[in-house]
């Protein structure tokens, strides 16, 4: 009987986190001894200013109205993030001074 020589390869490990609102993604990935890459987004980013119409000149005033309605959308989203940031470092930091 022959032999079998095995490969053996890195181990990879995946993760996907997601809010309870289904917004918040988070995927984390690790390779063997490689250090954990994380890559977040929010959905309701996914969809990009678009414009639509029966003409030309509509497409292109409605595309820059949903232009603005995206700038506000990131503007929010941006907003609660920086405010979960806050609240993560600030429970870090009472954390480390219980130690």
């Amino acid at each position: 009987m022959p032999k079998i020589n095995w490969n053996i390869t890195d181990q990879e490990l995946k993760q996907e986190m997601v809010s309870s609102d289904n917004r918040w993604h988070i995927s984390k990935s690790q390779k063997g001894d490689a250090e954990c890459k994380f890559f977040l987004t929010n959905y309701d980013l996914l969809l990009t200013p678009h414009g639509s119409g029966p003409d030309y000149k509509v497409c292109f005033e409605t595309f820059i109205d949903d232009c603005d309605r995206f700038v506000e959308k990131i503007r929010k989203i941006q907003q609660e993030a920086k405010e979960h940031m806050a609240v993560m470092l600030e429970a870090a930091k009472e954390l480390a001074n219980e130690d």
